[in-house]
């Protein structure tokens, strides 16, 4: 499978999103706003398309859930990987799994 991965950095990122990723699968399928979000520690994480859901938590926090996802670990970290370094390098990447 051929995935390619185009990230767009904002050039005012309000908030903690600092970029936006789409993820297309073998030219057929593609994931948009995958974003690229800072941490309050100042490291930098992937967040996948997510809606909000309408109960809260046990403690009254709002819960989100996922629309789109990686199903194993291993898919994941090299998923995730890829979109940091298409970020970080200011790039478009492909690969083949």
């Amino acid at each position: 499978m051929k995935i390619e991965i185009k990230t767009t950095r904002l050039e005012k990122p309000t908030g903690h999103v600092k970029g936006l990723s789409t993820v297309t699968f073998d030219e057929k399928y593609a994931v948009r706003n995958i974003s690229i979000v800072e941490s309050k520690k100042g490291g930098l994480f992937v967040s996948m398309p997510n809606y909000k859901m309408k109960e809260p938590d046990e403690n009254g926090n709002a819960q989100f859930k996922d629309i789109a996802y990686p199903v194993t670990k291993e898919f994941r970290e090299m998923l995730y990987g890829k979109i940091l370094d298409s970020f970080k390098n200011d790039e478009k990447v492909e690969f083949t799994v």
